[in-house]
């Protein structure tokens, strides 16, 4: 397991343990057989950057993008995050399980 999963596994464990509503999003791509490689979506309803973690937390929508030291969110995790926070969720890029709790706890 790589050190991203486990970070994101322990996250979802912690929030479970809370009573948040969680699950996980794994980016892929789309296989076009006929083409036999990967394709861009074009659908306008996908979206690139969707955060690795979503759920909801007391009514709130929550997106975590889960990162270890040295990585960081791309342009377009870090819209989706800045676009769930202006729509009243709460959405963060996490490097440990203490940032999550942090954040959370600030919105209690």
């Amino acid at each position: 397991m790589t050190p991203e999963l486990a970070l994101r596994r322990r996250i979802c464990c912690w929030l479970k343990s809370i009573g948040a509503m969680v699950f996980v999003h794994d980016s892929v791509g789309l296989w076009d057989p006929r083409k036999k490689c990967f394709r861009r979506n074009v659908d306008p309803y996908r979206r690139k950057g969707v955060s690795d973690i979503l759920g909801i937390w007391k009514g709130k929508f929550l997106a975590v993008e889960v990162k270890i030291k040295g990585r960081y969110a791309t342009p377009e995790q870090k819209q989706f995050i800045e676009d769930v926070n202006k729509a009243g969720g709460i959405g963060l890029v996490a490097y440990s399980l203490e940032m999550v709790q942090e954040r959370l706890w600030g919105e209690a």
